[in-house]
């Protein structure tokens, strides 16, 4: 009986990420849930108390999000050698391969630019935690308290992420041209910045 309903819950949960990727967040409703995960929607108020509910379990289950240690892969002693405006570039190229690695959190993102719930509230509060987790990281790695790190990846993080949302369906050589200026922009005010 146990074990019947824990995989009922999964293949519930499971339905939430299916419609998001494959048909984007207008289409996540109760009965495209049910519809999807081959069950009544009965089954959802019972397991999970209603569609907010739903959410906020499927946010606490998905693994959305980059790991910290995705992006930064050197040990303070390594970035000793790297200035911080190159190792900050670098960052941020590891942040777009991580965010397009990840459609689904893709689509969420997109769904959080439109609309307001409880997923989209939990999930982009979950992303916060991490950036601020790096920025943590990055700091205790380069003590220059005259530079406003979390300011920096704040702003170039909300261009990629905008970038990212805006070119998730298109080209890749649309893409290939959109980053290619974006980059040459990070670089030239990094150096102005952090130099």
């Amino acid at each position: 009986m146990v074990r019947g309903r824990l995989q009922t819950e999964q293949r519930i949960l499971d339905a939430v990420g299916t419609i998001l990727l494959e048909q984007g967040y207008p289409a996540v409703g109760i009965n495209a849930i049910a519809r999807q995960a081959g069950c009544d929607k009965v089954l959802i108020y019972r397991y999970f108390g209603g569609f907010d509910e739903l959410l906020l379990a499927f946010a606490k289950t998905a693994t959305l999000w980059w790991e910290v240690d995705e992006i930064i892969t050197e040990t303070a002693s390594e970035c000793a050698a790297i200035k911080l405006p190159e190792y900050l570039q670098t960052l941020l190229s590891r942040y777009v391969a991580a965010l397009e690695s990840r459609p689904l959190a893709l689509e969420i993102m997109a769904w959080e630019m439109s609309e307001q719930n409880n997923l989209t509230t939990a999930l982009a509060r979950s992303r916060s935690d991490r950036g601020m987790e790096l920025v943590k990281r990055i700091r205790s790695y380069y003590h220059q308290p005259n530079i406003d790190i979390g300011g920096i990846l704040g702003v170039f993080g909300a261009a990629i992420n905008y970038l990212v949302i805006r070119t998730r369906k298109q080209s890749q050589q649309y893409k290939t041209e959109e980053w290619w200026r974006l980059q040459q922009t990070i670089g030239k005010l990094l150096q102005a910045y952090a130099d």
